[in-house]
């Protein structure tokens, strides 16, 4: 609503200045004068009685669409699209376009927004003519390209994607490599359905090219490594993923363990899972070496290891699986207790206590008035298991 009547009060000042020109420029068309006055206000009442609607209405038809009204009439078709009367921009904009009296710039700006009209309909084979054609004469470029990219994406035609970013790049400066990286990977994960994996590999270099740091494509060459039996390169490339970036412990795990037993190389399991629970405190790595010391040296040292490492990384999954120990016959813990309360405590520490019941903000305080959508009296105590 707010941005309907800034718009609609540009276009008021505008045509009340245009008016007062016209009038102290020809004495003889005071009578069409008053008729536009008469019409002026009335659009100005509609406009300050909030109908937004009627005062659009009003407006359009006092300005007749030319190069002097032209930004107006975009704004408007702009404002329609954004409150998602698509089709009302659509005929505003196409017929700007009709117009002959209008210069190049304005032309080419009115196209842009008709093809913005287009993607917001859903329809992309029109938005993509339209933005092709501007590409192709130069005209705002650098949005046409932008759009182009967003349509190829959802269409998943990933070689245009590749192309559209590419010239982007070249044309504006703006670094598309990881953009880049994602599509060369979308390429490579068609190729090994395929089982074409030379092709995937060759999209993964350019992958890897583009983004050097593209954990996505090391993980695709892991993949391919192991359907292909090159179980050492899959490890080597596994532990490179983690050290690049720990958050992947959970996503390579599995498959990290599968490859070592595959390549009889169990050995360098033990040593890697210990330098990521010490240096990632990785959970996952933890409950892993957990088990793998169960089954070789039984539950009671299983249960003393998981111990002391809660005792350094307290986490919910950890106390599970200790708690699953000692009902499977393990050893009482005597640090048990202190675990448990530093994983309630970090629970608590981090789960709000107060929520705003009209726009869901929540926090450790009570407020009378929600910071965030200024309503009163709406913030009430969180009930549950972590709540009141």
């Amino acid at each position: 609503m707010i941005e309907a009547l800034w718009v609609l009060s540009v276009i008021a000042a505008a045509l009340l200045g245009g008016w007062f020109a016209r009038k102290l420029s020809r004495r003889g068309e005071r009578k069409r004068n008053r008729v536009f006055s008469r019409r002026y206000f009335q659009g100005l009442n509609y406009l300050l009685s909030e109908q937004p609607d009627k005062a659009i209405q009003v407006f359009l038809e006092m300005a007749e669409v030319n190069k002097d009204t032209v930004e107006t009439h975009l704004a408007l078709g702009s404002l329609f699209r954004r409150r998602g009367e698509v089709d009302r921009a659509i005929r505003l904009h196409q017929n700007i376009i009709s117009k002959h009296n209008l210069d190049e710039s304005q032309r080419t700006k009115a196209l842009l927004e008709l093809g913005e009209d287009y993607m917001r309909a859903g329809l992309f084979d029109r938005a993509e003519r339209l933005f092709s054609e501007l590409t192709q004469r130069g005209a705002h470029a650098p949005p046409a390209l932008r759009h182009l990219l967003d349509i190829y994406q959802q269409e998943k035609d990933w070689p245009k994607s590749l192309e559209m970013a590419e010239k982007l790049e070249a044309l504006t400066g703006e670094r598309m490599g990881a953009y880049m990286a994602h599509f060369c990977c979308e390429l490579a994960e068609k190729a090994i359905q395929e089982q074409a994996f030379e092709d995937a590999r060759k999209q993964l270099r350019a992958a890897r090219r583009h983004d050097p740091q593209s954990i996505r494509a090391r993980l695709l060459l892991a993949r391919i490594a192991r359907l292909q039996a090159h179980h050492s390169e899959a490890l080597d490339l596994y532990e490179e993923i983690v050290d690049m970036d720990s958050d992947f412990i959970p996503q390579v795990l599995e498959d990290y363990l599968a490859c070592a037993q595959a390549a009889g190389e169990e050995e360098r399991v033990d040593p890697h899972l210990r330098d990521w629970c010490e240096r990632h405190r990785s959970t996952s790595a933890v409950l892993k070496l957990a088990a793998m010391i169960q089954e070789a040296d039984g539950i009671d040292a299983a249960a003393q290891f998981l111990a002391d490492e809660l005792s350094r990384n307290p986490s919910v999954r950890g106390l599970d699986r200790l708690i699953e120990l000692k009902l499977n016959g393990g050893p009482e813990i005597e640090s048990g207790d202190e675990i448990l309360r530093a994983v309630a405590q970090r629970l608590l520490a981090r789960q709000p206590t107060h929520r705003c019941a009209h726009c869901g903000y929540s926090g450790h305080t009570h407020y009378w008035q929600c910071p965030s959508c200024k309503q009163w009296g709406t913030t009430r105590v969180i009930h549950g298991v972590l709540g009141d």
